[in-house]
């Protein structure tokens, strides 16, 4: 445990001396302000008798407020590999007892611990803070989860951030391209909002499957916002598949950033 220690004081320092990267990890904290102060305003702009309308906002802001914090996470991850490519710092790691495959394992340990903590702030923030202003027909649909639903949606969205991270990283050769792939993949993290659309209910919601954030967001969706059809998974089995997909990603990235990797 010890030699993972000044590993820990060196992240700080490389995360805390880019103010981008310090941005990226209180991402969260603002995501809790929006979603506690600035959406609820936004719903209370609407008639509530305009129930379809309504829903359809509050389903948008209940995505983002569930997908954005993993994905800015993950955008600090690559950023911070890529700079370590350029900088070459992983031959140094790469000779010390923790080794270049260590390093990587301790690096994405960490992130993945600080998204699954910063999910969980935010969900449970909200509800807490601002519990009451996301109500449709009197009915407050953040009561319908409770700390074993953030908890579970927590751990199996938080590997998305691990999983997006290394391969944004594997693919850039530098932080240009870094950010282009960043810029580019934020497309990803709107996938879910395709969820709201009627076409996306029933059967063919799966083709948005093969984006590995859906299952996590459409489970705790239909937890939040419950939904009657035959074509739905339960919410454990969302995860379930989640979880795997997200872990066999972070396997095939991992593997791949340490081949495309020059050391």
């Amino acid at each position: 445990m010890n030699k993972y220690l000044p590993l820990l004081k060196y992240e700080a320092n490389t995360i805390i001396r880019d103010p981008v990267n310090l941005y990226m990890l209180l991402f969260p904290v603002i995501i809790l302000f929006l979603s506690s102060f600035l959406f609820p305003m936004l719903l209370e702009a609407i008639d509530p008798m305009q129930e379809a309308r309504l829903k359809m906002t509050m389903l948008l802001v209940l995505v983002v407020i569930l997908v954005f914090g993993t994905f800015f996470l993950a955008a600090m991850a690559t950023f911070l590999l890529v700079e370590q490519k350029d900088e070459c710092t992983l031959n140094t790691i790469a000779v010390t007892p923790v080794g270049t495959s260590g390093y990587l394992k301790f690096k994405m340990t960490y992130l993945y611990l600080a998204s699954v903590a910063g999910i969980i702030v935010v969900l449970l923030g909200t509800k807490l803070l601002a519990g009451d202003k996301y109500t449709i027909l009197g009915t407050r649909v953040l009561d319908n989860i409770g700390m074993p639903h953030i908890v579970s949606f927590a751990v199996v969205s938080g590997l998305f951030t691990p999983a997006l991270g290394l391969t944004q990283a594997a693919f850039a050769k530098n932080k240009v391209e870094a950010f282009a792939f960043v810029k580019g993949t934020g497309i990803v993290a709107l996938v879910p909002a395709l969820m709201i659309l009627e076409t996306f209910q029933g059967g063919l919601q799966y083709v948005l499957g093969i984006f590995p954030n859906f299952w996590a967001v459409k489970g705790m969706l239909l937890e939040l916002m419950p939904v009657q059809n035959q074509a739905n998974l339960s919410y454990p089995l969302y995860l379930l598949i989640g979880g795997a997909y997200n872990v066999i990603l972070i396997v095939v990235a991992y593997r791949l950033f340490l081949k495309k990797a020059q050391y």
